[in-house]
Parts: C-alpha cells; structure tokens; sequence
C-alpha cells in the first residue's frame, strides 16, 4: 500500500472542495475542461521561422491572427469556463512564418495579476465575484480579433472591446470607438461592408451593466472615418443569446437563441444561461439606415441552436438570403435547462445543417418560417471570402464533423472540443438560390482535428481565389500545426504545414489581415490620424457605483490606468 500512502498528501492539497477553491496553492482543478488540448497553456512568446513541411505560397504576405480562451490563475469554481485570453499572431511572408502570443491586457486580467490569483467568479456571474473587483469590467476578450484602422479588438459579447498593436500585440486598452459606444457589452462579431468600409455591430444586454438579463438591444453603423452614423436601441422578443449577425446592403440579421438570461438564477450563484428546448429560435431583420424600433421585424421557427454565419444578401425579389448552421438541440450542454444537469452525451446526438432562410421585408413581426434549404455539411465555424459580405456568393468553408471516419481513440482519448476531423469546401447553386452545389473535403487523420479556418484572398482573385489556413490539433502529440490549402483544392491535401513546438488552446475565432493594410494604417496613424486612443473615462454603469459609493473610484484596475479603492 506505499503507493497509496505517496499519493495521499497530494490528494489532502487538492485545492478544491465541494467545487470551489480553497487555500492558495497553484493548482488547476483535475477536470476534463483542464486536461487534453484544453490544458492551461499560460504562455507568451515568439518562434522565429518555424519548421514547414511544404511550400508556403510565396504571394500570402500578411498575418493570421487567431484568440483563445486561457486561465492565467486556477479558478475559484472548479467547473469555470471564465478564461481570460491570449491572441496569437503567425505573420507569414516570403514563404516564411514566425509566431507570437501575448496576453489581452483587460481590465480582469490587470486586477488578477495584481492579487495574483482569480478574483472572479462564474461564467458571467458578477455576483460570484470577490468583492474586492466590484465595478472592474469582466469581460475577458476571448471570442474573436478584428482588424479596425489600425489597430486589432479583441473582444467577447459580454464587454467592450480591448485594442491592441497589430504588430507587437501590445495592448492599448478599452476601446470604446473614441468616445461614441458606452454600452456594457459589444459583440464579438461585428461585420464589414466591402464596398463603404463601414462597421456593422451590435450589442445584447445594454440596458444597465452588462449583467442584467434584459432584453435591451442596439445596432451601430460606424463608418470607414470612424464616425458613428446610426445607432437603434430595441428590445427583443425574450432575453437570449445575440452572438452572430449577417448583413446585407440594407439589412442586419440578428439570429436570436433560445439559450435564456435570468437575473434571478444569477443571483442565487448560478449558471447565467439555461437552454429552453420549449421556445422558438428568432431571427430579427433590422434597417441599416434611418430605422425605428417599430421597424424591425421578428421572424419565428421552430426550436434550434444558432452556429455561425456563412453569408447575407439580398436576392432579386427583395428578400433577405441569410445562410448559418442550426443544430436540433442545446449545444452549449454546460448550460442544460433550468433544474436539469449538463448531458455530456448531448453534443455527439446533435445535427447541424446548414439552413437558408428566406427573410421578407414586408412580413409582419411574428411570421413563422421554416429553412427553405438545409445542407447537410454537419459542421460549424463557417467561413467565406469577405469581399463577397453583402453579396450573392458561391464559396464557404466549414470544419464538418465525420463519424465514419476512424478516430483512435485509445492514443487520442475523447476529441476535445468536438469531432471537426474535416476542413470542407460547399459552393452553391449560383444559378438556383434553391439548390446546392459541391462538396470539396479534406480528412484530418485518426489522432487530429481542426480549429475555425481563415480564408487568405488572391490579390486580385476573384471570389474563393485564395488559401484556407487552420489550426490543427494534434490529438495524440498535443501539439498544433498551422495548415495551408488552396483554398479550392482541399482534397488535393495542404500545400504547406506550419510545425508549433508546443500545444495552444482550443481557440475560438481569427481573421487573416494583409500586410499592406496594417503598414498603410502605420503611416496613417504615425501621421494626421494620431494614435489609437483608449478609453479615457469609466464607463455609465461604473460612474453610477462610484456615485453610489460616494467617492470616484472604482476597485481593482480601470482601464489599465490604476484605479483604486
């Protein structure tokens, strides 16, 4: 019995009791959300030239940048799923590749590194915070990184957006478009026009804090001077999850998710969201231009979960074409329905087609509508040419998951983060919106799968001329590559493969941005624009606790500039 008297003080320090942390030890708690692919990585650095298999095409000059969720500290539940973030940045030219991660300075991660331990507490849960950060902004900026005139933001739905140095990663701070966007929460999918260069963004929950559980919307058109030039603020039909948008020349689509809010279950410490397998998925048609409350049109269907979105547009009748992945049940397992506990089972029963949804202008809210077409790619993360948002397309990419193909399961375990064992290339019917078209695969292996790819366009190609690059999981090394295909070619195989020497986290979303976009955005800002400024004042619902508190400060950090209480 040795071997169990060994183990028996490790087990004595397990700093975890009853799911919440005890003591101080640096300890992440021993469960699948820490283990595998999803181990803590909590790294920062740079890799100079890194080992190809392969070609990289010569013509890609530019970088990808993609964001992942990463604990710095253990957690004080042992069920978190409230990571901060790290971006990574694979700037690729001249047939070479170098790395670089770093660290989103929020406002969360500068209070944490300060104490030197978690401060905060559930999921999107204030109320399981430590008292000591009440009125520091939580959001961890862990969703997606965007390019905006000149700069990067990372942001999550649940805040405002942090900006950070396209080049050095550095972080700027709080963004809040120069003083025009003061809600609590801004999404973490805004969308660009091609054609005006125009921001389309929204934001849920910005009623009060960011926490309340309302139904509080608002969209904004930011155009390419960064001014500000439509605002509406709405309610939605019940308080869901808003986390991908579609646009079109003159419509925003808002896919409502009947995953729901409740202040009430907040406050008793739990769960922010809880599935409702009993309510309608909603998709709203909002105005870009000149739009009242009253002009925004709800339309219903029948229970699902919202993936992303693929593409918008407006076909010759004057209805709304919007194309995303709908899955047939709760995704988001972690967040089962109210009194019930997590099926973990639940995702590998799930389908997810591809559904399109004919929107028309002048239905009256609450028309009820089915998927005019649904494909069944069985996937997520999709993807297009973004020269093409706005517009009829042919092209989309997706990881689709394939149960027939083998998985080792005995080097590989179960495959964190989902089965996506495919990167897959869907072109549609251009001649008949009503049809689909061709499917173009690529298999991952036995022990691998993929993260969300990144189309890189052709300089001067035409729509889908370009390369595809993704993230690829090595299961049974724990390691990722960076894969590059053409972007039309798939089952041709790679054309080059990127060597990491070491294992990032599952991340979320990225976007490849051009070299000659950032080095124009360099002069610009070296010259008459000035520099990106960050926020340079609380925001409405911090200044209301530092009214009430009496005093103006609020506690932990504000903004990277040191707030105290």
């Amino acid at each position: 019995m040795a071997h169990l008297e060994a183990l028996a003080p490790e087990i004595s320090l397990y700093p975890y009791s009853n799911g919440k942390r005890v003591g101080d030890r640096v300890k992440f708690p021993d469960t699948a959300a820490f283990s595998s692919m999803n181990k803590t990585a909590r790294f920062e650095g740079d890799i100079f030239n890194l080992e190809v298999t392969g070609e990289i095409p010569r013509d890609i000059n530019g970088t990808f940048y993609r964001v992942q969720p990463d604990h710095r500290f253990p957690p004080i539940f042992e069920d978190d799923i409230h990571f901060v973030s790290s971006v990574t940045a694979i700037r690729i030219a001249d047939g070479h590749a170098d790395f670089k991660q770093r660290y989103v300075r929020t406002d969360k991660f500068l209070a944490e590194e300060k104490a030197r331990k978690a401060l905060f507490g559930r999921y999107r849960n204030p109320y399981t915070d430590n008292e000591s950060v009440k009125g520091v902004i939580r959001t961890v900026s862990n969703t997606n990184v965007t390019f905006w005139r000149g700069m990067l933001l990372a942001s999550k739905e649940d805040g405002p957006p942090f900006a950070m140095d396209p080049v050095t990663l550095e972080t700027i701070g709080r963004y809040d478009f120069e003083g025009q966007i003061k809600t609590p929460t801004f999404t973490a999918h805004p969308k660009f026009d091609p054609d005006t260069g125009e921001m389309l963004c929204f934001a849920y929950e910005t009623g009060s804090n960011g926490s309340d559980c309302g139904a509080d919307v608002v969209t904004w058109t930011i155009n390419a001077d960064g001014i500000k030039t439509e605002e509406l603020s709405f309610t939605a039909p019940f308080s869901g999850m808003i986390h991908d948008c579609g646009v079109s020349k003159n419509y925003i689509v808002l896919p409502l998710t009947p995953i729901k809010m409740s202040l009430d279950r907040l406050k008793r410490g739990g769960n922010k969201f809880a599935w409702d397998p009993n309510e309608d998925q909603v998709y709203g048609l909002v105005p870009r231009r000149g739009g009242k409350p009253e002009d925004v049109i709800w339309f219903r269907a029948d229970n699902g979960f919202h993936g992303h979105v693929a593409g918008c547009y407006e076909n010759e009748e004057g209805n709304v074409i919007f194309d995303l992945t709908v899955a047939d049940g709760n995704v988001f397992f972690w967040f089962p329905p109210e009194g019930e506990s997590p099926d973990f089972n639940q995702r590998t029963r799930l389908s997810s087609p591809t559904c399109r949804w004919i929107l028309d202008p002048k239905a009256k809210s609450g028309t009820r509508i089915k998927p005019s077409l649904q494909w069944a790619t069985n996937g997520e993360f999709s993807r297009i040419d973004d020269r093409v948002v706005t517009k009829k397309y042919k092209h989309f990419w997706q990881l689709r998951v394939d149960p027939t193909q083998p998985y080792d399961f005995a080097k590989c375990g179960p495959p964190a983060g989902g089965l996506f064992n495919c990167m897959a290339h869907y072109t549609w019917d251009t001649e008949d919106e009503g049809k689909t078209g061709d499917e173009d695969v690529w298999f991952a292996g036995p022990t691998a799968t993929y993260q969300e790819p990144v189309f890189i366009p052709k300089d001067g190609g035409a729509e889908g001329e370009g390369y595809l690059a993704a993230l690829k999981n090595n299961l049974d090394e724990l390691r990722n590559d960076v894969v590059i295909w053409d972007a039309q070619k798939l089952a041709a195989g790679p054309l080059a493969t990127l060597h990491l020497p070491l294992r990032l986290r599952l991340g979320f979303h990225g976007n490849f941005v051009n070299h000659k976009d950032i080095e124009e955005w360099q002069q610009r800002r070296a010259g008459e624009l000035g520099p990106v400024k960050p926020a340079d004042e609380p925001l409405p619902w911090q200044m209301n606790i530092m009214s009430n508190n009496g005093n103006h400060k609020t506690n932990g950090e504000l903004n990277g500039h040191g707030a105290e209480s």
